[in-house]
């Protein structure tokens, strides 16, 4: 009876141990091509990282190359153009001002003479007004007098003034020039302003792909690191672009400014 116990114990270990092999094998044989798959994947990912890393140091690099140019070109348009604004107030400067030092010198000289011309006048009207003839006819003399002087005077006047009038107009008028010739430079420069906005849009698209990109990393989560890599190269890639385009209007400007600076030396 022990015996026939014992067997049956026998043959029910070795029906459950059948069964574990098989539900094993069955689960081996169905997991095994997904498992296989997912790290094909992987590994696939992680080439296209590599790959990917490479790219985006190389587009790095020329970014930061490119914004280094611009830096230094914009520094030095930046003080050509002071140079030449502060040289566009200094045209004809000399001469007008001089003209205006003659013409408020003379107008001091006179200024006694035309005063007492102009109250001799005065004090005549008031007396006819008054009917007091005899007063009227005093400051008329007194007038009448110096009526040629003062006529000299104001003939003075007038000669400094049209001279000092004429040499303002004819500075405007080369002012006007070299302006005209700036004018495009604030045109592109807003073009600048709008590229360097949709710059800051991008790098904030960057940021976000660089965050999720390091957390993917952190992980160990090699596609995911791949998708946000590639969206940061992408981003990247349109910086470079747009860099490139205000480098471009950079060396507009400059070559603005120096056709400005050949204006104001004819």
């Amino acid at each position: 009876m022990r015996m026939n116990t014992s067997r049956a114990q026998g043959l029910k270990h070795l029906w459950m141990t059948s069964l574990i092999c098989l539900v094993l094998g069955l689960g081996i044989t169905g997991m095994g091509s997904p498992a296989l798959a997912a790290s094909s994947s992987w590994d696939a990912a992680l080439k296209s990282v590599e790959l990917l890393y490479d790219s985006f140091e190389a587009v790095e690099l020329s970014n930061k190359v490119i914004k280094q140019e611009i830096t230094q070109l914009r520094k030095l348009n930046n003080n050509r153009l002071s140079r030449l604004n502060a040289s566009i107030k200094g045209i004809d400067k000399s001469k007008v001002d001089q003209l205006q030092a003659s013409y408020d010198k003379t107008k001091q000289q006179h200024a006694p003479l035309l005063a007492e011309y102009t109250e001799l006048g005065k004090q005549a009207a008031a007396a006819r007004k008054a009917k007091n003839t005899k007063s009227a006819l005093m400051y008329d003399l007194k007038r009448n007098r110096i009526k040629e002087e003062a006529a000299a005077a104001r003939l003075d006047i007038k000669k400094k003034y049209d001279a000092l009038s004429a040499a303002k107009k004819q500075k405007a008028a080369k002012d006007k020039v070299v302006k005209d010739a700036l004018i495009p430079v604030s045109a592109v420069k807003k073009l600048i302003t709008a590229e360097n906005k949709s710059i800051a849009d991008m790098n904030k698209r960057k940021s976000a792909a660089d965050k999720r990109y390091k957390s993917a990393v952190k992980t160990g989560n090699a596609i995911t690191a791949a998708a946000e890599l590639n969206l940061l190269l992408t981003e990247l890639k349109k910086m470079n672009a747009s860099h490139q385009k205000i480098l471009g209007w950079e060396k507009e400007i400059q070559r603005l400014i120096a056709a400005a600076e050949n204006k104001l030396t004819r």
